[in-house]
C-alpha cells in the first residue's frame, strides 16, 4: 500500500517491466453509462502515457474472482440473510388489513439497523393488491386490504454484502384457494430450479429451461393453453405473459453482482432463485426468492430458515 501521490511513479516502475496493462471498465450487464467515468478518463490517460503497451480488459478476470465466493464472503451473506429472516418474521406478526405499505417498510428497517446492518440492500418493494404485478413498484404508499396478496422484495445488507429476498403473503393471514394454487405452483418451480443449479450450468440456458417448467405450471393453472404454445413466437414464449423475468442473477457485493451468463457456473457462486407468476386480471402476483450457494453435491440455501411453506406462513400470521 502506497500513498496516492506516489501512484504515477509506482505505475511507471511497473509499466517499464511489463508488456500488458489491464484496464478496468464497468462491464456490468445492467450498467447504463451515459457520462464519462473516472475509469474512462484513466484509460485515456494511460493510453497516452504508455502508447506501446498491450491493453487488456480487467473485467473478465474480476468477474471470475467475484463469482466464486470465499467462505468469509458466504459468512457475510449468511449474516445478511439471517437479519432479513428476523425482519420478515417481525412482519408476519405485524401485517393485517388496514396496515400501510410504508409502515411495513419501517418495520423492516427498524429490525435491520437494530442488528448492525446499514439498512436495505436495495430500494424495497412492498406491493399489495394489483401492484404486486409491477416488478419494481417502490412507491410503498398504499393501504393493505383484506383479501390482497402482499409481495415484499426486501433484504438487508451486512458488511457490504447483500441479501435478496422475496416473499408473498396474504394480508389477512389466509390464502384463498386460487392464491394457494398459484403460490404452490411458484414454490414448485423454485424448488425445481434450485435443484437444477449445479457447477457447470450455463445461466442463460438454465433460465430457458426453468421457463419450460413454468410453462407446465401455467398450463395446469389454466392461464395458458396448448394453442398459446403452438402459436408462440420463438422470441416470445407463451409463458412470458405471466412470468416476465429471468429466474436467477448473481449476488454479492452488488445485489445484481457481476458474473457471466454464458460461461459455466463455478462452485461457490451465489445466485438468487426467484420465479414468479403475475396475473393482473386477477389483481395479484406471487414471487418467491431465496439465495443459493452453488455446491458440488447439495446446494446451500442461505435463506432456508426464512418461512416459505404456505402452512407455516399462515400459522405464524395467526399465532
Amino acid at each position: 500500500v502506497q500513498w496516492l501521490s506516489d501512484f504515477e511513479k509506482a505505475l511507471n516502475e511497473l509499466a517499464v517491466a511489463s508488456n500488458a496493462i489491464y484496464i478496468n471498465a464497468n462491464e456490468h450487464t445492467r450498467a447504463m453509462l451515459d457520462v464519462e467515468t473516472r475509469d474512462d478518463r484513466f484509460s485515456k490517460w494511460c493510453h497516452l502515457k504508455y502508447p506501446n503497451h498491450e491493453y487488456k480488459r480487467a473485467a473478465p478476470v474480476m468477474q471470475l474472482i467475484r463469482t466464486a465466493k470465499s467462505q468469509e464472503e458466504i459468512d457475510m451473506l449468511q449474516k445478511a440473510c439471517d437479519i432479513t429472516n428476523d425482519g420478515f418474521r417481525r412482519i408476519l406478526k405485524f401485517v393485517r388489513p388496514g396496515v400501510n405499505e410504508y409502515e411495513i417498510e419501517a418495520e423492516f428497517i427498524h429490525e435491520f439497523v437494530k442488528q448492525k446492518s446499514r439498512g436495505f440492500a436495495y430500494i424495497p418493494i412492498i406491493a399489495s393488491g394489483g401492484d404486486s404485478c409491477i416488478l419494481h413498484y417502490i412507491e410503498n404508499k398504499k393501504t393493505c386490504k383484506d383479501g390482497d396478496m402482499l409481495l415484499m422484495d426486501v433484504a438487508a445488507e451486512y458488511g457490504n454484502y447483500n441479501a435478496d429476498m422475496t416473499r408473498t403473503i396474504p394480508v389477512n393471514g389466509r390464502f384463498s384457494k386460487r392464491q394457494a394454487d398459484v403460490y404452490q405452483a411458484v414454490w414448485r418451480v423454485k424448488t425445481e430450479a434450485t435443484n437444477m443449479l449445479r457447477p457447470g450450468v450455463v445461466l442463460s440456458e438454465f433460465n430457458k429451461e426453468v421457463g419450460l417448467v413454468m410453462q407446465s405450471e401455467l398450463l395446469d393453472l389454466g392461464l395458458i393453453d396448448q394453442t398459446d404454445i403452438k402459436n408462440q413466437a420463438s422470441d416470445s414464449q407463451a409463458y412470458k405473459k405471466y412470468f416476465t423475468h429471468n429466474t436467477s442473477h448473481f449476488l454479492g457485493l452488488d445485489v445484481h453482482d457481476v458474473g457471466s451468463f454464458y460461461e459455466p457456473l463455478p462452485e461457490g457462486a451465489v445466485l438468487t432463485v426467484e420465479p414468479g407468476i403475475y396475473i393482473p386480471e386477477e389483481n395479484f402476483g406471487i414471487r418467491l426468492e431465496d439465495n443459493i450457494v452453488i455446491q458440488k453435491e447439495n446446494n446451500l440455501n442461505l435463506m432456508k430458515d426464512i418461512p416459505l411453506e404456505l402452512e407455516e406462513i399462515e400459522t405464524l400470521m395467526n399465532e
